[in-house]
């Protein structure tokens, strides 16, 4: 089954020749969340997958099983459109859509492009010509007019050339509409799937999609081919990156910090002491500081309803070690401010935080913003992504990337946040 895996990656081992992660088969059957917390805490998540070498790597670690592994990619509440080509292909930095497109209102997944060089979204399963693009020729375009749906539109081009066509800017837009006689299939997707490290691969190896499940499995029995599954079934799984050599736990009842020495192994068994892993472990540390980046465009009233139905809550910042933890993630951003857990108040004509309703003796505001700036109501408040990454006031309908704080406990967060 790896042989075939690696024949049928083949085509696309030019466009992804790094691994950046590290994979580990934990041979022990847990659900969904169960197993991200396991990784979190022995690794670093649930594992993410990048590329087709990615895949082959991932698929390599697993041994002597013959039922479905469990990854980091499950369904979120967003819609989010992405390239198929995720290296080097960015759908922030160039776009080109008709008015009124893409339709916000309907489940259309795939773009097409018209004859005048303008995207629109469509149902994914129409059929319809499309272009391949070709990284190794120098006819990097390649228009095929025999009708397919989206998928097996992007399954033709990677046996026979590269992948759908991706679009970076308005040059390699023109050369596109120069050969689509008509609407034509380009490699833009959307769909609901993110990743427990946030990341924000676009990388997929679907078999079936179901459409009423949240989480993903690999089918070994099929190639590596994924699955949604549900949530709630126990599975082995796979976690990603290197092996925390040591990490820094507290536990709920109040008592010292303990340092738990940990031996680096590929795969973990049933039969072998894994050692306990409760819901009140805090790992701190560098590799794990309880902030979440989401690269998910919200208003800042959708920020935190996520973050609290899937962590804690928006991040609150009540120090300078915070405030550069806090950076880091935000650096990352895919927008130019992230929002952060702060709000204004016209009532009462102050700024707040909204884990604790304090306004807090730290502050890294932006000149003009903050207490001694203009202030109006809507504004909530945002972090910049680069430079000193001030804060700032924004309008909460601004759509941004955010941080979330989490942790085992909200009790035991009280020493970082």
């Amino acid at each position: 089954m790896v042989f075939f895996l690696l024949v049928v990656f083949g085509f696309l081992s030019f466009t992804s020749s790094q691994i950046s992660h590290q994979y580990h088969f934990i041979n022990i059957r847990k659900n969904w969340t169960e197993a991200q917390r396991f990784c979190r805490e022995k690794y670093i998540d649930l594992a993410t997958v990048n590329n087709a070498d990615e895949m082959n790597s991932l698929f390599g670690a697993i041994s002597d099983v013959s039922y479905d592994v469990y990854i980091g990619l499950y369904r979120s509440e967003v819609f989010r459109w992405h390239w198929t080509l995720p290296d080097s292909y960015n759908v922030e930095l160039f776009q080109n859509w008709k008015e009124k497109q893409p339709d916000q209102d309907n489940n259309h997944g795939c773009a097409v492009m018209d004859n005048n060089g303008k995207w629109f979204s469509d149902s994914c399963d129409l059929q319809k010509p499309f272009v391949c693009f070709n990284a190794t020729s120098n006819t990097k375009y390649i228009l095929i007019e025999v009708t397919k749906t989206w998928r097996e539109a992007q399954e033709y081009c990677q046996t026979f050339y590269t992948d759908l066509v991706n679009i970076r800017d308005s040059s390699e837009n023109q050369n596109v509409k120069k050969i689509a006689k008509n609407d034509v299939w380009i490699g833009l997707f959307k769909d609901p799937w993110s990743w427990s490290d946030q990341s924000n691969s676009s990388f997929r190896f679907w078999s079936n999609i179901r459409r009423d499940q949240n989480c993903v499995s690999v089918m070994v029995n099929q190639t590596g081919k994924w699955n949604d599954v549900k949530c709630n079934a126990t599975q082995p799984f796979i976690c990603h990156s290197d092996l925390k050599s040591q990490s820094t736990t507290k536990s709920a009842t109040p008592g010292p910090s303990t340092t738990t020495q940990h031996t680096p192994a590929q795969n973990t068994t049933e039969g072998e002491n894994t050692s306990s892993h409760p819901t009140q472990i805090l790992t701190t540390g560098p590799e794990q500081d309880n902030l979440i980046l989401v690269r998910e465009n919200l208003t800042w009233t959708e920020a935190v309803s996520y973050c609290r139905k899937h962590h804690v809550d928006l991040v609150s910042i009540h120090s300078e070690v915070l405030q550069n933890r806090a950076a880091r993630r935000a650096s990352q951003a895919s927008t130019s401010h992230v929002w952060l857990g702060l709000r204004y108040t016209c009532t009462f004509n102050f700024w707040f935080w909204i884990k604790n309703r304090e306004t807090g003796c730290y502050q890294n505001w932006a000149s003009g913003h903050g207490p001694s700036g203009y202030e109006e109501c809507g504004l909530s408040g945002a972090m910049e992504s680069t430079g000193g990454h001030r804060w700032v006031g924004r309008p909460e309908s601004e759509r941004l990337n955010f941080i979330c704080h989490t942790c085992a406990d909200c009790q035991l967060c009280t020493d970082t946040f």
